[in-house]
């Protein structure tokens, strides 16, 4: 009894970038109207606006201009960072599937038991893995790296501290039981280094530079970000989605199973 080869299934790494980008882009739209916002909102427009509800859970804790502006803009940062990270693990699962269905059609197999083993075995131990163990095994087994692996790691840690230990950093989140580094990838426009003027009369030569921003907190510090590094927080997010997908490429025509 024959059994019948497996149909062949086209992936689009078009798509999934759509797919995980344009959610990244929602998040970060809402990031950027809450903060934008903020920025006008005065004492007295909380205070008048308190005024006008007249009902409060309990109104003798009700909390001061300042201290409600610090804990909703954790509390922000808190909801935004974990829907942000929440595609990290789907996007690095998605990479050693793909990259796993790369190696089966280069190999020619037309075994359903071994396309069964990379959906189900396979997926299962890689999904038990802790996140620095699955970055390891896309960079050993498909080269697949990622330059912002380290900030990606420290944003999970700052998540974990926010979303557990009511926003203070916690020795078990620091790097090394002091401190933990928050490191952000930037974009900054600067003046070109070479010197020369723009082709336009009386306009600067700018050009844009990628580089990282990189600042401590300490153990026993409440977790903020000062809002560039909020928004820098969820482009460093794009970037590793946009780092991962193009090993991917790479990794399926280094074995010629690429379309």
């Amino acid at each position: 009894m024959s059994t019948a080869a497996p149909e062949p299934t086209t992936i689009s790494l078009e798509e999934m970038a759509a797919r995980y980008l344009d959610n990244l882009q929602r998040n970060y739209d809402m990031v950027s109207y809450t903060l934008a916002g903020s920025r006008k909102i005065s004492e007295g427009d909380y205070d008048d606006f308190s005024q006008q509800l007249q009902v409060m859970p309990r109104q003798p804790a009700r909390m001061p201009f300042d201290k409600a502006k610090q804990a909703s803009e954790q509390w922000i940062l808190r909801n935004s960072l974990a829907d942000g990270l929440a595609i990290v693990m789907p996007v690095l699962e998605d990479a050693r599937t793909i990259c796993s269905l790369c190696d089966f059609k280069a190999s020619g197999s037309q075994d359903q038991e071994e396309l069964n083993e990379i959906a189900s075995n396979q997926r299962a131990d890689f999904l038990q893995q802790d996140i620095g163990k699955k970055f390891s095994i896309l960079k050993e087994r498909y080269q697949i790296s990622c330059d912002v692996e380290e900030h990606i790691l420290s944003l999970m840690e700052f998540t974990k501290a926010l979303m557990m230990k009511d926003g203070i950093l916690t020795k078990e989140e620091a790097a090394d039981g002091e401190k933990r580094t928050l490191k952000i990838r930037s974009v900054q426009v600067v003046q070109s280094a070479d010197g020369q003027s723009s082709d336009t009369p009386g306009s600067l030569n700018l050009t844009r530079r990628v580089g990282d921003s990189a600042r401590d907190i300490k153990v026993g510090e409440a977790i903020h970000f000062s809002k560039a590094e909020h928004i820098g927080a969820i482009l460093t997010i794009g970037i590793f989605v946009t780092d991962i997908l193009r090993g991917i490429q790479a990794y399926a025509q280094s074995v010629g199973a690429a379309d």
